[in-house]
């Protein structure tokens, strides 16, 4: 009976983290690079 408690609680706790991420909404590192490569093929 306890593996199910500590199933739960992880379960629970990884919901309520993937929560407050999502109401934080950290912007993604990708959306602010934006380089321009310039190739010089031969």
């Amino acid at each position: 009976m306890k593996n199910k408690y500590i199933i739960y609680f992880f379960a629970i706790l990884i919901i309520i983290v993937l929560v407050t991420l999502y109401m934080i909404e950290i912007p993604s590192p990708s959306a602010i690079i934006t380089e321009t490569y310039t190739l010089n093929l031969k």
